[in-house]
């Protein structure tokens, strides 16, 4: 029985993974909200030690939870809160669970094609924040993540990729005028063909030594062009190490 952790389990999108990856008789680890808070790096550090504790193996490691905030707000550790949620703590996540992941796990991330630059002077600056434009950069953040870490996973035999959604109905953008959401609810689809994607993504032996890919469902599709330069990648991930303290991993 595979093991496969997911993070925004009871989101939209997550609920709908769970119930995928739970009809395919996968051991489905849950975290989210009130027992794992992302906008917390101590948070995330006690989920890493005891699923490090718990577990032998995990075969997928899915990153779905996402959070969009129309004003500045700061993390447990005083970051910009959607910079620690969507990018950050993900990042800390996934380095903290090496050991598991090692010999054939996979890590999917949830992402969007964006081309917003990454900054990360500017997202930690409140006097430049803007909502949109820090949405978008952790976004376009995940799929540099996701890049890199299928360059520097392969010595550990770990696979990652990206995956976008499309436009689904969700709470992700409840605090959006509410002209704009009604819009965006009208565009949006189901969360249940994502989550079937997601589960097929992480179990399906088809998938087992695809990495460094973008998918949007089962199909492969290009990243921005701003999102694979391997040497912003690279810089992102050390400043990134250096913001979570991260000693080792990846």
């Amino acid at each position: 029985m595979p093991t496969v952790v997911v993070t925004g389990a009871t989101g939209a999108v997550g609920a709908a993974t769970v119930e995928s990856l739970e009809r395919r008789h996968a051991n489905v680890v849950k975290l989210s909200r009130p027992d794992f808070d992302l906008s917390s790096f101590a948070s995330v550090r006690a989920a890493a030690r005891e699923l490090n504790r718990d577990r032998t193996h995990i075969d997928a490691l899915l990153l779905i939870a996402a959070v969009y905030a129309p004003a500045y707000k700061k993390s447990a550790e005083g970051l910009e809160l959607m910079l620690t949620v969507n990018h950050l703590a993900p990042f800390l996540l996934t380095n903290l669970l090496r050991d598991r992941l090692e010999g054939g796990g996979r890590v999917i991330t949830v992402a969007a094609p964006s081309s917003t630059r990454v900054d990360l002077a500017r997202l930690m600056d409140r006097d430049r924040f803007s909502a949109f434009h820090t949405f978008g950069a952790t976004k376009a953040a995940n799929l540099m993540f996701t890049f890199e870490l299928a360059r520097r996973a392969k010595r550990w035999d770990v696979r990652a990729n990206a995956f976008h959604p499309g436009h689904v109905r969700s709470e992700l953008m409840r605090e959006q005028p509410r002209p704009l959401r009604f819009v965006t609810r009208l565009l949006s689809r189901d969360p249940e063909r994502a989550g079937q994607d997601l589960a097929e993504l992480a179990l399906s032996p088809a998938k087992a030594g695809t990495t460094g890919w973008f998918f949007k469902g089962l199909k492969r599709i290009d990243p921005p062009r701003s999102t694979l330069d391997e040497g912003q990648q690279a810089a992102l991930w050390r400043r990134s190490a250096e913001l979570v303290e991260l000693e080792g991993g990846f």
